[in-house]
């Protein structure tokens, strides 16, 4: 039975950190250190477990932020390989924004790379969420098995927490005549690995697209079932 809890000791924050450094291995170094997210939960951070019977699968952390409005910024959600396409990102998000929710935020944002598909899908169309940014290199380089080599380009996502309960979009099958189409590649981890020149030919065709549409105040107004990005 899977169990989405608040990890609070030392002990379970433990669990956490390992969940984040499998993931996003990085030789010796660690994603956060102990005393770093110890006091962060201390001060009223967000991080939860997300347990498969007595064993953690995987873990989310999340902090408050004040800019431009009082919000809770997600930082980072990971999963085991066992336990990755089985739903448990949209669990972990819906108690999230139950969690924002009941403390008084106005919402929660997190950053995701655009070139991701399964991560597009999930925030425009199952959770609802808005695209408000696109952020070029965001982290800088990021020594992690994942990205390292690639230019650490995020969207900032908002996800409206004031609401009574989020509101899913459903998939563009024929978009407006005069939408913008943004599209991404089938698959971009494995293109990364295989052809890191042809990785990084999307990378720059999408923020070139994504850039110069926000300056024409462009948004983002759902994804098609072409896996594109729609805007207007």
């Amino acid at each position: 039975m899977i169990e989405i809890r608040e990890l609070h000791t030392l002990q379970e924050q433990f669990h956490a950190r390992m969940i984040f450094d499998s993931v996003w291995p990085s030789g010796n170094e660690t994603q956060i250190t102990s005393n770093m997210l110890q006091a962060m939960v201390h001060a009223g951070s967000y991080l939860v477990g997300v347990f498969d019977g007595a064993k953690v699968v995987g873990a989310s952390f999340a902090f408050p932020s004040i800019e431009p409005e009082i919000h809770l910024h997600s930082h980072m959600t990971a999963f085991i390989d066992s336990h990755r396409d089985q739903g448990l990102g949209t669990a972990v998000k819906m108690h999230q924004w139950a969690w924002a929710k009941e403390h008084g935020y106005k919402s929660i944002t997190w950053t995701f790379d655009p070139l991701v598909r399964r991560n597009a899908r999930l925030n425009i169309l199952k959770l609802g969420a808005d695209l408000v940014s696109y952020q070029p290199n965001f982290y800088g380089n990021m020594a992690d098995e994942l990205n390292n080599g690639d230019e650490s380009d995020r969207i900032m996502v908002r996800w409206d927490t004031t609401k009574e309960l989020p509101a899913p979009r459903k998939e563009i099958i024929d978009p407006p005549y005069d939408a913008e189409l943004i599209a991404l590649p089938q698959d971009i981890v494995a293109i990364r690995q295989s052809d890191p020149s042809k990785s990084q030919e999307y990378r720059f065709q999408v923020r070139e697209a994504f850039l110069q549409a926000f300056k024409d105040g462009k948004k983002v107004i759902g994804f098609s079932a072409h896996n594109e990005y729609v805007l207007e």
